[in-house]
This record gives structure tokens, C-alpha cells and sequence, in this order.
């Protein structure tokens, strides 16, 4: 059927989407051999309406493919006709899609009443023929019957009635939507006051113990005065801040898993709220026209994102759920028939240490990870990032080697347990107790209170005071004149009262030993005891030994060594008048 209206032909778009020097063809585009072919979808809702063939374009840049015409750029410019069709034409009963002819080429043209001139929807060349097998007539036949049937459909779609029903279905979604978001981020407010009160909790309980030593039960309003356990030596500041340490680890991890479980409360209301709005993004798109076609998009790399994004933050919340109980088990599990890891409270300092050094390395690796899936699906070629990360990381460790060694060191720390947060520690310039150990630094409590923080790869030499066991080592100096026998049996006979007094003999793991005597000199004769003790315990134990030895030997009348010096007093010989005689005094030695 021929018109008698001029139509216009197709060209190709003057618009280049990142092809140039392409030498293969874009993935929506199949070559074969000397043509290429590709879909025209529909600008409603995105499905395939037919499919049409170009000639082959071997160079896909701007300048070479100016001559040639390419097969998505022919696609493209179907389906913005078919668009402008769609919103043109206001009524479906004057709709006219027919096939006619121009400069003998076969073409598909749509028009209605008000719009007279007709307008050029797609030409079927030779090749589109060709590849679907069917004479050019057959071919322009179906391809009109399709093209009616879309624009049909799009008119309907756009009309004033469609449309009214349209904008009250949606806002009865925006209505459900913000609803169901008041909801969410009430129940997140619920939360966070929860929240805040544990954190207020966790923080007071902190200060508490460390300014005035106040026990766990202090924090829930009982006030009763206690006994400052932070008075005293260092020794003994040592001991009551390790004994406090412990009690507030054990506090802070029970706050610590409730504010896990809220905070998990938190993140799954997160992604609620996220399903909630993607949905009605995905509704708005399904019933927008004009927007259907997107319907596949937002389907596809959208939800594959979030649902990478969403497990890569559950698994890092399942690991690290799963070292928490991993520590709860080793620390609760006896190893006493397997093997000796020392006293107790040091074990769980130690887990509490490695856990929270495990814990930031899984939650990297997992994160790093989940990233470099989402490179991957948004088709940024990971191998080619690890490499310039990998440059990166070199240039960087080059300026910043002391992090490295910092960090390197502070894995040997750990792996090696040469201390762990708790222990009692000399570095040799420094000493304390250590409050806080990662891979990077380490946090002394000095006995006068200083917050000592040193880089872990200034940690040369280590003196690990409260190690599995300690040890009180005691040297008396008694007088010479002191029978050495009597000497030896009093020290025997108070180290043994003091290991078998009830309030001191948990602190003592062994008989204290009476070496004897060490050596022999004008001060007296010094003496030496050895008392093997539970870490940390030395200094107490050490206290009480030296006191009830003071009392013993006053008892039993044993003097403490006097050192012994001589002194020698001579004089010069005197003239008295004319006769000489020398006078001389005998030397006196003076204790």
C-alpha cells in the first residue's frame, strides 16, 4: 500500500555510547559473519518486539562508522519512534499502522486524525528478510501487526482515565510506604534510647571502677561504701587494678552482647525499611508507563548489589557472633588434664585480647571481599584493582614501615603470648599493667596512674611479671654472731605458718623454700627464700612474709645484720722544749 505522504528513512543516530575503536560488537548486539543483529524492545515494558539485522561493523568508533549504519544504533532509533509514537497519538480507534513504500524500500508508518503526516516507524531491508527467513512482505506484515498492538496498548496507558487510576493507586502506595517507614524508624528510636541507656551503663560502670574501684553492682544504684583497692604501692595497685580489669571485662562483654543484639535489631530493621522501598520502587516502575521497560533493570543489578551488600554484612555479624562463642567456650572449657595455660584470669585476658584483634582482621577480609564481588558484577575487572592495590600497598609500606613493623610485631605479641591485656609488664623504660593490646600499639597503667601508650615495634625486651606463676624472692641479712641453724629454722618455721594460714594459702602454689645461707661478709649472713605465688600475687605475699619474719626474729632474739667497719687513729710525734720523745696511742677499733 502506497501513500500519499511523503515518510521519512531511517538513519542512524549521531549519538556514540562509549563504542569507539570497538572492535567486537556490544553484548546485546550477535554477529554472523557478514551481518549483525539485535532486538528492538519495547518502550513499555521492555520485551522483545522483533528482531531486525544490519551489515557488519568492524570498527564501531565515530568516524569509522559514519558510512555505516550500526545495528543497536538502528534499535535505538526504533524505539525512540516508537515513544514518540506512543505519546503523540491521544486516540486508539483513529490509530493507523500500515506498510507502505519509499524510494523502494518497505517501511512501516503510523498516523491517526489529528496527526495526518505519517510517521516512520521502522524500514525492512533486505537483511531483516534474510535473517528471519521470510520474504520482505511477510516480514513488513508481521512487524505492522506487532506495532499496532504496541502502540495501542501505550495509548491506552497514557489516556486520562488510566492515568487518574494510576496516580490513586499511587498514593495509596506512598501512603501504605510512609506509614510502614514510621513504624520502622519508631521502633529504631525504641531501640537507640535502649541503646544509649546500656552505653550510659557500659561508660559509668568504666568510670566507677577506675576512679573509686567500685564493684559491677554499684552501677545499678547500691552505694554502700567499699574499700579503695587502688591504695597502696604499685605492687599492689598492680594487683587491684588486674582484679578490677577482669571484673569489668566481664561486665562490658555482657553489655556488649546486648548491645550486639540490638544492634543487630538495628540493622535488620535497616533492611526492612530498604525491602519495603525497594518494593514500592519496583511497583512504581511496574505500573508507571513509560517506565515498565526498566522493570528488568531494576530486577538485575539493583537487587544483585543489596543482596550482596546484605550478606556481606550478615556474615560479618555471624563470624563475629561465632568468635564470641568461640571465646565464651575456651574460656569456660578446663584444659587443667591437657595442658597448663596458666592462672585463670590471665587465660581470659588473653582471649579477650586475641578476640578483639580476630575480630577487626575477619571484618576487613569479609568487607574487602564484598567489595571485590560488587566490582565484579558491576564489570570493573578486580584483577586489574589488586594489582594497582597492591602497587598502592607497596608505596605506602615504603612511607609508612614503622606501621608495618608495628603491626607485624604486634602478631608476634599475640601469637607468641608474650603478655596479653592484665598482665604486669617492664619494658625496662616503662612498667604497668596492661590496659589495652592490638596490633599496633600497647596501653600501660603505670603505678602513679599514666596512660603509657608505645608503638609495638619499640617492644624489644619484655619482663612478664604475672606469667602462669610468680614469685616473692626474699634475702635477709643476719647478724654474724647469729647461730646459723637457729636462723634457718625460725625463716622455716614462718614460711610454713604462712603457707598453711587459710587467707594466704590460695596465693601460694608451693612450699615456700629456705635456700640457706647465700653468703657470708661483714654485714652478716644473708639469707634467701624463695615463695611461689599465683601472677600478680608476689607483692602481697611478699608483704605479709616480711612482716611476720620482722616479728619473728624480735621474738626469738636474732639481730638483723650491722655492716662492720675499723677505724685507726695514730698520731705524730711531739717536741717539748729542748728534749724529743714520741707519744703513741694504741688504735681503737670502733663498731
Amino acid at each position: 500500500m502506497t501513500t500519499s505522504h511523503v515518510g521519512h528513512a531511517q538513519f542512524s543516530l549521531p549519538n556514540d555510547f562509549g563504542q569507539s575503536n570497538s572492535v567486537d560488537p556490544p553484548r546485546n548486539v550477535s554477529r554472523y559473519g557478514s551481518f549483525e543483529t539485535t532486538s528492538v524492545t519495547s518502550p513499555l515494558n521492555g520485551r522483545t518486539l522483533f528482531t531486525i539485522a544490519s551489515s557488519t561493523v568492524h570498527d564501531r568508533s565515530m568516524d569509522a562508522s559514519a558510512s555505516a549504519q550500526r545495528v543497536e544504533a538502528r534499535a535505538e532509533e526504533i524505539h525512540d519512534r516508537l515513544w514518540l509514537a506512543i505519546t503523540r497519538f491521544k486516540d486508539p480507534q483513529t490509530l493507523v499502522v500500515e506498510v507502505s513504500q519509499l524510494n523502494n524500500v518497505t517501511i512501516i508508518v503510523a498516523r491517526d486524525e489529528e496527526f495526518t503526516r505519517p510517521l516512520v516507524l521502522v524500514s525492512v531491508t533486505d537483511l531483516d528478510a534474510d535473517f528471519n527467513g521470510k520474504p520482505i512482505e511477510t516480514l513488513a506484515a508481521e512487524w505492522r501487526s506487532i506495532l499496532q498492538q504496541e502502540l495501542e496498548e501505550g495509548v491506552n496507558q497514557f489516556s486520562v482515565d488510566a492515568l487518574s487510576r494510576y496516580l490513586g493507586k499511587l498514593a495509596q502506595t506512598v501512603l501504605g510506604l510512609m506509614a510502614a517507614t514510621g513504624m520502622i524508624f519508631l521502633g529504631k528510636y525504641s531501640i537507640s534510647r535502649r541503646q544509649a541507656i546500656l552505653r550510659q551503663r557500659k561508660q559509668g560502670f568504666n568510670e566507677s571502677t577506675a576512679a573509686n574501684g567500685r564493684s559491677a553492682g554499684q552501677l545499678d544504684g547500691r552505694t554502700e561504701p567499699q574499700s579503695n583497692p587502688f591504695q597502696g604501692s604499685p605492687e599492689e595497685q598492680f594487683a587491684a587494678e588486674r582484679t578490677q580489669l577482669l571484673q569489668r571485662l566481664r561486665r562490658t562483654f555482657k553489655l556488649e552482647q546486648q548491645l550486639g543484639l540490638f544492634n543487630l535489631l538495628q540493622w535488620l530493621l535497616f533492611w526492612l525499611l530498604i525491602l519495603i522501598w525497594y518494593w514500592g520502587i519496583f511497583w512504581f516502575v511496574s505500573n508507571t508507563p513509560g517506565l515498565l521497560q526498566y522493570k528488568a533493570s531494576v530486577l538485575g543489578l539493583p537487587i544483585e548489589l543489596l543482596g550482596i551488600w546484605f550478606l556481606t554484612g550478615l556474615t560479618i555479624r555471624i563470624s563475629l557472633r561465632l568468635i564470641d562463642r568461640l571465646k565464651m567456650t575456651w574460656e569456660n572449657y578446663n584444659f587443667v588434664n591437657f595442658i597448663d595455660l596458666g592462672d585463670t584470669q590471665r587465660r581470659k585476658l588473653r582471649t579477650s585480647t586475641i578476640a578483639g584483634a580476630v575480630k577487626g582482621l575477619v571484618t576487613v577480609l569479609i568487607a574487602t571481599t564484598g567489595l571485590l564481588w560488587i566490582l565484579r558484577v558491576l564489570g570493573i575487572p578486580t584483577g586489574s584493582i589488586l594489582a594497582i592495590g597492591g602497587l598502592l600497598g607497596l608505596a605506602v609500606s615504603f612511607g609508612s614501615q614503622s606501621l608495618v613493623k608495628d603491626l607485624v610485631n604486634g602478631v608476634l605479641i599475640l601469637a607468641e603470648d608474650q603478655y596479653a591485656i592484665g598482665d604486669v609488664i617492664d619494658l625496662g623504660r616503662v612498667s604497668g599493667l596492661v590496659e589495652n593490646l592490638n596490633l599496633r600499639i600497647t596501653q600501660l597503667r603505670s603505678g602513679d596512674g599514666e596512660l603509657i601508650t608505645i608503638p609495638n615495634s619499640a617492644i624489644t625486651e619484655v619482663k612478664n611479671l604475672t606469667r602462669t606463676w610468680s614469685r616473692v624472692n626474699f634475702s635477709i641479712d643476719v647478724a654474724y654472731q647469729t647461730d646459723p641453724e637457729k636462723a634457718l629454722s625460725v625463716l622455716r618455721e614462718v614460711a610454713q605458718e604462712l603457707y598453711h594460714d587459710p587467707e594466704w594459702h590460695d596465693k601460694i602454689l608451693d612450699l615456700p623454700e629456705v635456700l640457706g645461707i647465700d653468703s657470708v661478709s661483714h654485714s652478716g649472713m644473708t639469707i634467701t627464700t624463695w615463695i611461689q605465688t599465683v601472677p600478680i600475687q608476689q607483692w602481697a605475699v611478699g608483704r605479709e612474709f616480711r612482716l611476720r619474719v620482722r616479728k619473728a626474729l624480735e621474738a626469738n632474739g636474732i639481730k638483723i645484720g650491722i655492716p662492720q667497719q675499723t677505724h685507726v687513729l695514730d698520731s705524730s710525734p711531739i717536741d717539748l722544749a729542748d728534749g724529743k720523745y714520741q707519744t703513741e696511742m694504741p688504735s681503737e677499733e670502733l663498731p
